[in-house]
């Protein structure tokens, strides 16, 4: 039997509120126990990193929490130490404790009111890999508090966009572009102040940026905020297209059916609200004409909060998937409600999900039809969040996932999936879906909120120096690891995307310069900013399935428009396993617009050729028009399937 060690558990009752009162204090306890826990790193001048290492409808749901309590603890461990909950950073091997859930009294085998706790071995396997290791980059000419590719740069190209503000109104040129191979940049001319703008990459592959904000200090850029405005890498220019009804700083932008893009939540009033009271459809087929206003569906409206950056997503059918802070629901095509999504547990995600108690939400890698090549089921995973009150108060260490399908004209799903993150909690991080399914859920802090700082004081605290690794296919209690000690922190207005590499990019950071308590007991293998808060360093995680030493399959040759519904051709090396489709990615403050992973059915296999099925003509919207990356799945390896660089591919309708 392995040795145990402490086993911890998820505060609750009066003790998590005592604390929390008085954060100073909290992150003083915190940090004075915060530690790498039994992972170590090797640091060289390059690359940090380890070497070892029930249908809605239905009678009943039942929702399972991973616990990292133990039997023997009882009552006793209630009263232990916040930080145990905090600043463990082992992993654990649970099992699931089933509640109940959904308003009902009795649990999958009928009992009534019947829960009950498995025991748990707590511990770090020493022979279990880390989930990724980083590489440092080079320095970006600006902040990248939004972050989009480039896919119209050529097939290969690793270029992208990063957007920032004219600091106290001295400049005009508040955006760049870089380019990963090169290492060059270029600066861009803003006559608009965007600063915290909802990103997207449009089908033509050009991003757009919708609304931002009003510096008083700025005297040199117009209020960006009712401003619709798209960057055309060909001219070097971002282009000042159109206007909303409503002013919008931290509005989501959701691409739908006919590549149109809806425009979801923001404010006029920085930092304070209210809620907008409609969404706005824009179609930039007709980029000069204005918007028409939606209705919002009314169960998201009242769950929404200030509604400031929620998620939102088309689904396989055209459905549009609209999260508030802790609930939602589905439109139909006429913005009718056709589904409300179930309540979130209060017993185990009593936290919140919308800025500043900000969560990163994605939906999970669709998966085809083996016969229709359709996507019939689909899944919602929020990571962390943060709990109402106390802005000091410790993060969210769960996650909750949803998983759903249609069900003859219906969504059905299997009720909350409530997660404990291998003891790590998490407030504003970055989650990436990868190739192969899995999620990297990157950086960010473990108390506090998300959001700039108040004089010397910083909102979010105890930077998370461990990323997660979520894998979605994993059996219950098995999903989380753990990365290598990361090399650089990031806090609030970072981004992260998926490479073309493979890697996940990371950048930007405006929070990143705390030290004693509010910084913890950082690991000695962390490099800090030379530029105190600001942060312009690039920096890669590589999942161990890609790392050093790993065969990878190689993409020798793949058409660059593939055309929905057709069958096309890849040549490579290697081993072939499958194939997948992303889509570009346009990342701010923890949410990446649109982003999306699609399997692909393999035809077949042999000499070096595989013949791939586009993604299904009798669904236009599981994958809109235009731009993805075109990756091939590998041989399985101790920590998941690898998969080869990508290249930039176009699909269309016709």
């Amino acid at each position: 039997m392995p040795q145990r060690t402490r086993s911890h558990r998820i505060i609750s009752g009066s003790l998590l509120p005592a604390i929390a009162a008085t954060p100073f204090l909290l992150l003083l306890f915190l940090a004075a126990s915060s530690s790498p826990g039994v992972l170590s790193a090797e640091v060289d001048s390059f690359t940090f990193g380890v070497s070892a290492g029930h249908r809605r409808g239905g009678s009943h749901r039942t929702m399972y929490m991973q616990s990292l309590r133990d039997d023997a603890d009882g009552a006793e461990a209630e009263s232990k130490s916040v930080v145990n909950s905090i600043s463990n950073a082992s992993m654990s091997s649970t099992r699931g404790m089933p509640l109940r859930g959904g308003g009902h009294d009795h649990d999958d085998d009928g009992s009534r009111g019947r829960r009950w706790l498995q025991k748990s071995a707590t511990g770090q396997n020493p022979q279990q890999l880390v989930a990724a290791s980083f590489e440092m980059g080079f320095r970006a000419p600006v902040i990248s508090i939004a972050l989009t590719h480039l896919p119209k740069a050529g097939p290969t190209n690793r270029k992208y966009f990063m957007y920032w503000r004219a600091i106290g109104g001295k400049s005009t040129q508040s955006a760049a572009t870089v380019d990963i191979d090169t290492m060059k940049s270029n600066m861009i001319t803003t006559n608009l102040d965007q600063f915290c703008n909802g990103p997207i990459v449009l089908a033509d592959g050009n991003p757009a940026l919708f609304g931002g904000y009003d510096e008083p200090k700025n005297k040199l850029q117009a209020d960006g905020r009712k401003w619709i405005s798209i960057y055309d890498d060909s001219q070097k220019k971002l282009i000042s297209a159109t206007t909303m009804l409503y002013g919008r700083w931290y509005p989501t932008p959701c691409m739908i059916t006919g590549n149109k893009v809806l425009i979801v939540g923001g404010t006029s009033n920085i930092d304070k609200g209210p809620m907008l009271p409609v969404a706005e459809l824009w179609d930039p087929a007709k980029p000069t004409i204005g918007t028409v206003q939606l209705p919002l569906p009314p169960t998201f409206k009242k769950m929404a909060g200030n509604n400031w950056y929620p998620f939102v997503m088309m689904l396989p059918r055209g459905e549009i998937l609209w999260w508030g802070d802790r609930g939602g629901s589905i439109t139909d095509a006429n913005w009718n409600e056709i589904y409300k999504f179930p309540d979130l547990p209060k017993n185990t995600f009593p936290y919140r999900t919308m800025y500043p108690y900000t969560s990163s939400i994605v939906l999970g890698a669709l998966k085809p039809d083996p016969k229709t090549g359709e996507y019939n089921t689909f899944s919602v995973i929020i990571f962390g969040g943060a709990p109402d009150g106390s802005k000091g108060a410790p993060a969210a260490p769960v996650s909750a996932r949803l998983d759903m399908s249609y069900c003859s004209k219906r969504i059905c799903d299997n009720g909350w999936v409530i997660e404990d993150m291998a003891g790590q909690r998490r407030v504003m991080p970055t989650a990436t879906v990868l190739p192969n399914g899995k999620v990297l859920v990157h950086a960010g802090a473990q108390a506090g909120t998300a959001g700039y700082k108040s004089g010397s004081n910083y909102k979010g605290a105890l930077p998370a120096y461990l990323d997660l690794m979520y894998d979605p296919n994993a059996p219950l209690g098995k999903r989380y690891s753990l990365s290598a000690t990361l090399g650089i922190i990031r806090m609030y207005h970072s981004t992260s995307c998926l490479d073309l590499s493979g890697k996940v990019i990371s950048a930007g950071c405006e929070t990143c310069g705390m030290t004693g308590a509010a910084a913890g007991n950082l690991p000695a293998t962390v490099s800090r900013s030379p530029d105190g808060d600001s942060d312009f360093r690039i920096s890669f995680a590589v999942p161990t399935e890609i790392g050093p030493g790993v065969e990878r399959p190689v993409i020798v040759s793949a058409p660059q428009i593939i055309k929905r519904g057709s069958v096309f051709t890849v040549s490579y090396t290697g081993t072939v396993a499958g194939a997948t489709l992303a889509a570009p990615c346009a990342n701010t403050h923890s949410i990446n617009m649109n982003q999306r992973v699609l399997f692909l059915n393999l035809v077949s296999v042999s000499n070096g050729v595989a013949r791939v099925q586009a993604p299904p003509l009798s669904q236009p919207a599981a994958a809109h028009e235009g731009y993805y990356q075109l990756f091939l799945l590998g041989a399985q390896t101790a920590t998941g399937k690898t998969y080869s660089k990508g290249l930039w591919v176009k699909l269309v309708d016709k």
